[in-house]
């Protein structure tokens, strides 16, 4: 299977990004032409900007598929493009009023800013991205690395009637929610030895981060029990694989035929696998590649459109 990028609000083919930035289009409509697209759209009193990448040989009127895929604290949606080979929106700055060059996604951490909702900006520009495109709404699916983890998480409690699946890598599910709308397959990733998102819970080792710096953590291990109760799966969970350091858990059936897919990779830090990691390692730790996550990812949401 040829290696596929994630388009965060674009649709899923191999595609190859181009270095230079593509003119900035306010009408959706545009989208339908082939391509790589800047968007920038007014959404709740603020320019929003997201890179949306329609694929070559695409036909109007055909349904395809709709991925979503969040940066991290900092990231931007250029940055994402180059270094993971997706393209995706961006957050606003860490600011309360937005502003700032420290873009991030208000994913209900507790100290996080939350005078914008990134979640009423999600419902909004998925709500004019289905009426100018021809999205398949069974297959809509949202992906992220670090805060955009965190925010991929709070968007699927949020929307579990209209995304198909999620699959955070390298962060922690924040969002305090009691029951879902319908249950959610969840595919998390993360490494045993991420010094940002500590495995066992506890303080993050940047201290200097423009927030959070004070922020203790719990166990990874309670975002994978939030999901599995939520949908309802066993918890007890089925050994899938455990070789060469990545151990993979399978809680499920739950509700629906809903299940948790929870990786590991052994001694792997603050890591996007088989990508080249932005940051330096005695900021994310070790960055290992024992497979490439994307490929994983979208095996996963192909064996998840919503019924």
């Amino acid at each position: 299977m040829p290696r596929l990028l994630f388009i965060l609000a674009g649709l899923l083919l191999c595609l190859f990004l181009r270095a230079d930035p593509p003119p900035t289009v306010t009408d959706l409509g545009k989208l339908l032409a082939p391509g790589r697209h800047a968007v920038s759209l007014r959404i709740d009193d603020h320019d929003r900007r997201m890179i949306f990448v329609t694929p070559k040989g695409f036909k109007p009127g055909t349904p395809l598929p709709l991925v979503f895929f969040f940066h991290g604290a900092g990231g931007s949606s250029e940055q994402a493009a180059r270094t993971y080979g997706v393209a995706f929106p961006q957050g606003l700055g860490a600011r309360h009023t937005g502003a700032g060059m420290f873009h991030i996604w208000r994913d209900e951490r507790g100290d996080r800013p939350m005078d914008i909702s990134d979640v009423h900006f999600f419902k909004v520009l998925l709500d004019q991205l289905q009426a100018a495109l021809p999205i398949d709404p069974h297959r809509i699916y949202v992906t992220g690395f670090s805060n955009g983890a965190g925010m991929t998480f709070t968007l699927g409690a949020h929307f579990s009637d209209r995304i198909a699946a999620i699959a955070p890598v390298s962060s922690q599910s924040f969002v305090k929610v009691d029951s879902l709308a319908r249950p959610l397959p969840v595919y998390y990733l993360t490494g045993t030895a991420d010094p940002l998102i500590p495995y066992h819970g506890g303080a993050t080792a940047l201290a200097t981060l423009p927030f959070g710096a004070g922020y203790k953590y719990p166990p990874v291990q309670d975002s994978v029990d939030k999901w599995v109760l939520l949908d309802g799966c066993p918890t007890q969970p089925q050994v899938v694989s455990d070789a060469n350091g990545v151990r993979v858990l399978r809680y499920g059936p739950g509700r629906g035929q809903s299940e948790v897919l929870f990786t590991t990779i052994e001694g792997n830090g603050h890591h996007w696998p088989d990508t080249v990691e932005p940051l330096p390692h005695i900021i994310c730790g070790p960055t290992l590649d024992p497979f490439n996550a994307t490929d994983r990812i979208w095996e996963f949401f192909v064996r998840h459109p919503l019924p």
